[in-house]
């Protein structure tokens, strides 16, 4: 390899965190002024080939809602490809969304620039901290060939290069270009400090020689192509100050090198045209090697993490297939606009300094409105679209006491369920011991009543179209302690007043679709026998026995295999000197655990199809670190801890919900589950795959940031043997880590960390360095009172044939509801899709961006090729494989209702298909 480089391609740009350490407002202040600067520098200096105004495409919505009169130059630039724009709608953290977001990140981001002009065509991703290991082929069902990138490699870089070749599960492969020196490797050329050209300090060519002298030198080792790439900006930069200055002086000092301004597309292309044989890889990109890779981001402001999950749950989980099923089997619209806003309202939170909880206290609080909108716009539109199918009232005032619940699946299988709603019963005189519920056939299926009020009747909330149970209890426990002397009746009076029950019963539930259960009381029968059998010590159905000690622990049986799992559970709280990008330990640590504190146990739910225990107690943890950070101070506050455990029949996991009142300070909480299995590796749900981790982490000795310890999980992380494993499903909370012992090998779920700056640089966990400015950050500190929720799943034989990715799917897509009457209803019209196999995900089933056909999207998730098939409740009249952004690539096998796709291993296959009548 001769070096110097024959060619440096100098790429100008700035790259925008969003928000960070600006608030929004002032953000687009800051933006504003500089994407002007952009165009004016393009339009009247002949120097300026090119300017990269970034990878996401929100910077333009962000800059033309200021400046509408700015949209003619900016089409007028892209459409002579000299301002680069995309192909992302933002640059979001990789690992802390889904990957259904990742997709619509590249949806919404090509529909948005594709409105002014040619979209980017490179991979660009500068400053996410780390990669997940299917972004080869997301890019490449997108038509892009290419990746450029800064963070995340390991010990591999050193013999792969900055130039290398990289491949996904399934086999796809890009040419990842790391930037050598960092996505600003090129900024302030001629400055003395990197933030001098936000001021008016004057440059020197020769600095700029200096500068990028020394940035050649450094790079030779890695060089694996004559090629080199020179970004000249970084965050938030304005554009470079004297550019011809600066190139003529680089042009006389390396007279062997030309350097040339211009796009990401030309480096690509020259590097390609080289034809050299590069070296490939394949696996996630989590190393801190180089460069900071910052994983305590993923237990950062945990909330966000929460509420982030509960919104993609109920975007791509919930909203779309069910709008999806109503619109092609109920006839009911599909507000497609309405959608895509709430799409676009969630990705706002998911650039990485904003979902990663890494920016001031103001970015962070300006999330939770986003969040609120998505929720509220999903909830709102379906109670909508179901009340079609299930009307709140009747023509005449008798059809109301014809109640009917409407219960939705939105996956795509078939699943039995024991579900609880709260029900309003308005009719006088209901006997209430006499009341039965029965299905779309009459037949009586098991209920229980769990409680019952007498009310009278007070406006205000209609809890009949609320969607889940929990809101209704939480609205009406409300009401019932600022009302309740006034509105609480005696039952005797239920023939004048309001009945609201709270009941529990089993749904038999086809694969997505909608069905109807009845309240009648001339019906005999109560279904089938009870199952459950609970105690304050003990939960116990067909498939599990659970014994429960005093301190919250529990001994899991799985009768199944006649494996017991012993002392899961425990809480565990240690310091954390950190800053909201990484945990860090003290110099003299102590670690506080939950076992042995007494705790009050009593049963909170015994039906018989279901029982729940609850245990509380006060936790005293140590107040926070002392001012010298070298350990935990000696106060003490108590933080009030209720936990449940709850079994329901025919379940095979243990569901847990914890409450806890946080009043400490720099602390991380965990909960753990030791096993005795034996494993080197953690197997972890991902993104459009299944990651298998080693429980031995490399020593890091000569990294930027040695290895943590901590993985990311999506949905679940398990250990296995082969024989017999246990699995934790997490509802939003994605940090885990292997909790090795002689025993065996157990994992740790991160439950909260607290931290109270930005950024430090005095911990040793990222060698005293800073990662970002220091502001102090109080907010991070997550005091209050936090809900968690997650699973316990003991399985036998592999995770793959135990089908513990559905299993954690029917945990976190809970079947909908809404009360409604009889009269004007409409009766389940069978399923829209059924999937073929459990060895198949869904991840997305919506109304192409066309409209007029069904879009669904397959993921292959145990490693094995295979053909894969849905089944369709209406004649398939034509079926393609597309791309990821929806255009047809190629016809797929039709027969009847059934569409037949091939699938590579761990394969991502997006398919259209049109419904006949």
């Amino acid at each position: 390899m001769s070096w110097p480089p024959k060619t440096v391609h100098v790429v100008s740009h700035t790259h925008w965190d969003r928000e960070w350490y600006l608030p929004f407002a002032a953000f687009r202040v800051h933006l504003t002024r500089v994407v002007r600067g952009v165009l004016d520098v393009l339009e009247t200096d002949p120097d300026w080939r090119h300017f990269l105004l970034d990878g996401q495409s929100i910077v333009l919505e962000d800059h033309l809602e200021a400046h509408p009169e700015d949209e003619p130059r900016i089409r007028k630039l892209m459409a002579e490809g000299r301002l680069g724009v995309g192909p992302w709608y933002v640059l979001p953290d990789g690992f802390l969304i889904s990957g259904e977001a990742h997709v619509r990140n590249l949806l919404v981001g090509q529909a948005v620039a594709a409105q002014f002009g040619p979209v980017q065509s490179e991979g660009y991703v500068p400053d996410a901290f780390g990669h997940v290991a299917q972004v080869p082929q997301l890019l490449r069902e997108a038509g892009v060939s290419s990746f450029v990138y800064t963070r995340g490699n390991g010990d591999e870089i050193d013999e792969l290069g900055d130039q290398y070749r990289w491949r996904a599960p399934d086999g796809s492969e890009v040419l990842a270009l790391h930037q050598s020196g960092g996505y600003c490797n090129g900024a302030a050329l001629g400055h003395e400090e990197i933030w001098h050209p936000h001021t008016r300090r004057e440059l020197s060519t020769e600095r700029a020689v200096e500068q990028v002298g020394k940035l050649l030198d450094d790079g030779k080792a890695a060089a694996r192509s004559e090629s080199f790439l020179l970004m000249n900006g970084c965050d938030h930069h304005p554009p470079q100050r004297r550019l011809g200055d600066v190139l003529t002086a680089l042009g006389e000092a390396f007279p062997e090198t030309e350097f040339t301004h211009g796009s990401l597309g030309e480096h690509v292309a020259a590097v390609e045209a080289e034809g050299r044989e590069l070296a490939t890889f394949e696996g996630e990109l989590a190393g801190g090697r180089l460069f900071h890779v910052l994983s305590g981001v993923w237990s950062a402001r945990m909330p966000l993490k929460q509420r982030n999950d509960r919104c993609q749950t109920w975007l791509a989980g919930q909203l779309e297939p069910l709008l999806t099923y109503c619109h092609f089997l109920c006839d009911g619209e599909y507000p497609a606009g309405l959608v895509q806003t709430a799409w676009k309202t969630l990705l706002a939170n998911a650039p990485h300094d904003s979902i990663c909880g890494c920016s001031v206290d103001e970015v962070h609080e300006e999330m939770g409105p986003r969040f609120d909108q998505v929720e509220q716009t999903a909830q709102t539109e379906l109670a909508r679209q179901l009340e079609r199918l299930a009307p709140t009232f009747g023509r005449r005032p008798e059809h109301d006491a014809d109640t009917r619940l409407l219960v939705t699946n939105s996956l795509p299988w078939p699943r039995r369920e024991v579900l609880r709603r709260l029900v309003v019963l308005q009719p006088p005189g209901i006997d209430v011991e006499r009341l039965r519920l029965v299905d779309e056939d009459g037949t009586a299926v098991p209920m229980r009543v769990l409680k019952r009020w007498t009310l009278e009747r007070f406006w205000g909330v209609d809890y009949r179209t609320m969607l889940e149970e929990g809101p209704q209890l939480e609205k009406l426990e409300g009401y019932l302690e600022d009302f309740g002397t006034r509105i609480v009746k005696d039952d005797a009076e239920a023939d004048i007043h309001d009945t609201f029950l709270w009941i529990e019963f089993v749904a038999d539930l086809p694969a997505l679709t909608h069905c109807y259960y009845r309240m009648l009381t001339d019906v005999d029968g109560l279904g089938v026998a009870s199952t459950v059998d609970v105690a304050p010590e003990r939960l116990e159905n067909e498939h599990l026995r659970v014994d429960v000690h005093a301190d919250g622990r529990f001994d899991l049986h799985d009768k199944r295999s006649g494996v017991t799992h012993r002392g899961l559970g425990v809480f565990e709280d240690g310091e954390d000197i950190g800053d909201e990008y990484d945990y860090s330990p003290a110099p003299e640590p102590l670690m506080v655990t939950s076992e042995g504190v007494s705790a009050t146990r009593q049963v909170t739910r015994e039906s018989g199809l279901s029982g729940e225990i609850e245990l509380r107690f006060e936790w005293s943890l140590p107040a926070r670190i002392e001012a010298d950070r070298s350990r935990r101070s000696d106060e003490r506050v108590p933080c009030p801890v209720t936990l449940r455990l709850s079994l329901a029949a025919g379940s095979p996991r243990l569901d847990i919900e914890v409450e806890l009142e946080n009043r400490a300070e720099d602390h991380r909480l965990r909960v753990l589950f030791p096993t005795e299995i034996q494993t080197d590796v953690v197997v972890s749900d991902g993104h459009f795959f299944v990651n298998e981790r080693p429980v031995e982490m490399p020593s890091g000795e000569s990294w930027v940031q040695p290895p943590t310890g901590t993985f990311h999980q999506q949905d679940f992380s398990l250990v296995g043997d082969g024989r017999h494993g246990l699995a934790v499903l997490a509802d939003g909370l994605p940090e885990v880590a292997p909790l090795p012992a002689e025993t065996g090998v157990g994992l740790a779920l991160t439950l909260l960390r607290s931290v109270g700056w930005l950024s430090r640089d005095d911990f040793p966990t990222r060698r005293n360095s800073n990662a970002g400015p220091t502001i102090a950050t109080p907010g991070a500190q997550c005091l209050g009172s936090h809900r968690f929720r997650y699973a316990v799943l003991p399985f036998s034989g592999r995770w793959q044939e135990a089908e513990v990715k559905r299993e954690s799917e029917c945990f976190k897509k809970v079947p909908l509801m809404l009360q409604g009457v009889a009269d004007q209803g409409m009766g389940s019209r069978g399923s829209l899709v059924e999937l073929g196999s459990g060895a198949t995900v869904l991840t997305a089933l919506k109304r192409s961006e066309r409209g007029g056909s069904v879009v669904a999207r397959l993921n292959e998730l145990t490693g094995e090729e295979r053909t894969e098939s849905l089944r369709f409740g209406r004649p398939v009249t034509g079926a393609w494989r597309t791309d990821l952004y929806e255009r047809r690539q190629e016809r797929l096998e039709v027969n009847g209702n059934t569409v037949t796709v091939p699938l590579r291993r761990w394969g991502i296959a997006t398919v259209e298909v049109e419904l006949g009548d």
